[in-house]
């Protein structure tokens, strides 16, 4: 009888240890689904424009070295998705083919995507919001620059004199390049503790220009967090643009 309980009581604990290691594996298996589901990036993009249909859409996240290709999928009826492991955020482009079109913060967010002949846009995360802000801003800027030679051609028509007109365009001239700068550097200055300052700072600089140390530059650098400072682009950015200081004034 004694030995019975003992069977007994030996059961009810194996029973308990059984169903305790249970819960705790199903824990373990929500915990890691939770985190591979943090991990991954989502792409949802469309078009309306037909010619873009059957092209090839790359994803490439930017690097010191260059552009690392990690996506790519196909435009089908308009639609094109992509989805992956992202450990970090960082700056991507959405390439058509071989040619670059967009830049996104790639996150372990779902992004949207919208690529049309006048409205190119990534949204889903405050950090894009903030980045097509910018290039809306700087696009507008751009336009405005544009503009400039046929100013002067309506100028000439309207019978101005040289003098005149030369001042007009280049007070116009001033004001953009001023509303650019101050642009630059408010979304810089701003968005140091993210990866919108080096975003930015991207485009800025990749600008098919030699990497120089211009005033601007300075400024930027002299109020920039040690988070900046130390990001791989910004770090060889600098390092180039202050060999070739050297290099053009032996300082």
């Amino acid at each position: 009888m004694h030995g019975k309980y003992v069977v007994h009581l030996l059961d009810r604990k194996i029973t308990k240890l059984m169903t305790s290691m249970k819960k705790f594996f199903h824990i373990l298996l929500a915990a890691v689904v939770l985190c591979s589901c943090a991990s991954q990036y989502s792409i949802d993009g469309r078009t309306s424009s037909s010619d873009l249909e059957g092209r090839m859409v790359f994803l490439k996240t930017v690097s010191v070295d260059g552009m690392n290709s990690i996506d790519s999928c196909e435009i089908i009826h308009g639609n094109f998705s992509m989805s992956g492991r992202c450990d970090t955020v960082c700056m991507a482009e959405i390439f058509l083919d071989t040619t670059p079109i967009m830049p996104l913060v790639l996150e372990a967010v779902p992004l949207e995507v919208c690529i049309n002949d006048t409205v190119y846009k990534v949204s889903g995360t405050e950090t894009n919001e903030k980045l097509y802000e910018f290039l809306h801003k700087k696009a507008a800027l751009e336009q405005q620059f544009s503009e400039l030679p046929r100013k002067e051609s309506r100028m000439i028509m309207d019978g101005k004199g040289e003098e005149e007109i030369n001042m007009t365009l280049n007070n116009e001239m001033m004001k953009i390049t001023s509303d650019y700068d101050k642009l630059v550097m408010e979304y810089i200055t701003q968005n140091f503790d993210n990866i919108l300052s080096v975003g930015v700072f991207m485009i800025h600089t990749q600008n098919g220009q030699a990497p120089m140390v211009t005033p601007q530059i300075e400024d930027i650098m002299s109020k920039a967090s040690d988070k900046f400072k130390n990001d791989s682009y910004v770090k060889a950015f600098m390092q180039t643009a202050e060999q070739n200081h050297r290099n053009i004034y032996g300082k």
